[in-house]
Formats: structure tokens, sequence, C-alpha cells
């Protein structure tokens, strides 16, 4: 369709006559055609037309747009990066969300994620959420689900109060579904954007995770437990890596570390070796308990306080740090002997 548009199919020579060179092709002509010319001030109608039927009607009939879906998104991308153009591409999108059509909603989630980049906060608010807020209520779990990575997008990249309560806001509706899924898709997109989000959603992926590893295992499927370990490691490593409070640390952080050991042998050797290593500095670094063991049994730190007061971690405060912390106990220090058991097995693999 793109070489008939252009009128290349008289010229069989200029033709790509091979899957890869069209693929090239494509991949550097059509940002031209959708910005260059189509997107000039005269051609303004006919890029709409064109959009379009590139996204919503040549995706029904299973055409050109089912074939090469990436080099659309990055055409629709390149095109997003002049303003005047967002009236064209947000219409086209919202009746794409709108549609009946799982392909084209699936399709949406997958451009709302690509253009987070490249809009303003006031985009993001008015069109992006709006949408993503739609295809997350949608009664398909695919179309429902595809979402949150999309959301994980948003909260990377704004840091507004406003855009961060409807992230929370959707967030709990998608762990309240209580699947499998929704779970791991949640703290999997909110850890991607913890180095990058505001101290509000780190604390709320925190909350998360430490209710969510609060809950005793269930079931027989041994890979579906290993897949919610490996993606709660994946975050807790990922938090601890940022500026997080005393009170955070001693009353989420670690805890939620110490919970994943009541499953041991759904977790990875890599990750639990690296929890260990967690726990015994963080351990070191609070004054409290300095191995896993210690946090185990009737003497121990949580066998303490479940004989004694409950804490509840979302409105208790603290003592502060121990003065006594070594330097060697700091957050750097941790990431490094984090990862030290996973160089060492690279290296025994190489000799």
């Amino acid at each position: 369709m793109l070489w008939s548009y252009l009128c290349i199919d008289c010229i069989t020579g200029l033709r790509p006559k091979t899957l890869t060179a069209e693929k090239l092709a494509i991949m550097c002509v059509f940002p031209l055609l959708l910005s260059g010319i189509l997107g000039s001030p005269t051609s303004r109608q006919q890029l709409e037309e064109y959009l379009r039927k590139v996204l919503i009607k040549n995706t029904k009939d299973g055409s050109f747009s089912m074939h090469h879906t990436t080099e659309i998104i990055n055409a629709v991308r390149f095109l997003c990066l002049f303003v005047e153009h967002h009236g064209v591409i947000f219409n086209i999108l919202w009746e794409m969300v709108v549609s009946s059509d799982t392909s084209l909603k699936i399709n949406a989630t997958a451009l709302l994620k690509a253009l987070v980049p490249y809009v303003d906060v006031k985009i993001a608010s008015t069109h992006i959420l709006p949408a993503l807020i739609t295809l997350g209520s949608d009664q398909n779990l695919t179309v429902k689900y595809a979402s949150i990575d999309a959301f994980g997008a948003v909260a990377q990249h704004f840091k507004n109060d406003m855009v961060v309560d409807k992230i929370r806001i959707q967030m709990d509706a998608f762990l309240e579904d209580g699947s499998h899924e929704a779970t791991i898709s949640v703290i999997r997109a909110l850890a991607v954007a913890v180095p990058h989000s505001t101290d509000r959603l780190r604390e709320y992926l925190l909350t998360k995770i430490f209710k969510l590893t609060s809950i005793t295992p269930s079931g027989d499927d041994f890979e579906r437990r290993r897949e919610r370990a490996n993606v709660y490691c994946e975050a807790l490593r990922a938090l601890d890596a940022t500026d997080l409070p005393s009170t955070s640390e001693r009353y989420l952080l670690l805890p939620s570390v110490q919970n994943l050991f009541k499953d041991p042998d759904a977790l990875d050797p890599a990750h639990k070796e690296a929890m260990e290593s967690l726990s015994k500095a963080m351990g070191a670094h609070l004054g409290i308990a300095s191995s896993v063991s210690s946090f185990f049994g009737e003497n121990s730190l949580l066998g303490k306080k479940e004989g004694g007061e409950q804490h509840d971690p979302a409105t208790t405060s603290g003592p502060e740090p121990s003065p006594q912390a070594q330097p060697e106990s700091t957050r750097f220090g941790r990431i490094m002997r984090g990862g030290f058991g996973d160089i060492l097995r690279g290296q025994s693999k190489g000799q």
C-alpha cells in the first residue's frame, strides 16, 4: 500500500525485491511520508485520512499494518515530535481505543506507550491517561492487562501528583482482580519506573510488595510461585538502590525480603543470594538482626513481633538508624554485594 501511494509500483527498479529490503525501505520512507509530505500545511486532511487507513482499516483486513506494526509505531512516534499533528494522532487513537476490535485496542496500547516520552504532562493528562484508563477497564483481559506497561511508562516519565494519583488508583484496580498475570505486570511495570518515579510511588510499590509477600503462598504451581518471587526480588533490588527513608527500609523493605524466605524453594538461586546479602547488609546498617536465620524462630525478630505488639507499617515511625553503622554498609555496598554472586558464577562458567 505504501508503494502504491508513492507510485513506486510503476518504477520496477525502485521496488524492494526482498522482505528485508522492504522493511528497511519502510523504516526510512514511511516517517518522511507522514511528516514531510502528508504533514505539510496543505495536506493535513490527506494525512488524517491516510493515517486512519493505515492504523484502522488496514489493520482489520490484515494487510500492510498487520505485517509492519513496529515500523508504523516508529513512524507515528516520529510524527508526534511535531505538536501540530497531535490532534490528528490522538483523534485516531481514540477511535482505536473505543473500537470493538481487540487487535485495534492492543495496538492502541502499544502506540500510547511509545508516544509517552514525546508528549508533555498536559497531553499525558488529557489524552494518554484517559485512553489508558478506558483500556484498563475493558472487559477483555488481554486488552486490560496490555495497558499496564503503558501506565508504567507514564509513571516513569511524569512526576505530577495528579498523574501519580491516577496511576495508583488504576494499579489498585488491577491488583484487586487478584490474578497472577495482573500482579506480575503491575509490579514489573512500576519496578521499571522506580529509578525515575516519585517518592510517593516508590512508597506505594514497597507497601504493595510487603502486603503481597505477607500472604502465605498457596497452590502447587511452582512456576507461578517462582515467577512471583523473581518479580518481587527484582523490584526490591530496584527500590533498595533508591534513597528510601530509614523507616521504610526497617518496616517495609527488610520485612518484605524476609517474607520471601518463607517459600525458599521458589527463590531463584541468584535472587536468593542477592536477598541474603541485602538482608545482612541492611540489618547491620539498621543495627538489627544481620542474618536470615535470626529473623525466624521463637527468639527471632519476627517471632518477637508476632508474639508482642503488632506493627502497622503504614502508620508507625521507627527509630532513626544507628549512628554506629559502618561505612561499608552503604546502599552502594549492598548493591555490589547483591550482584557479586552473579559475577563469580559468570567467571566460573567462562573458565
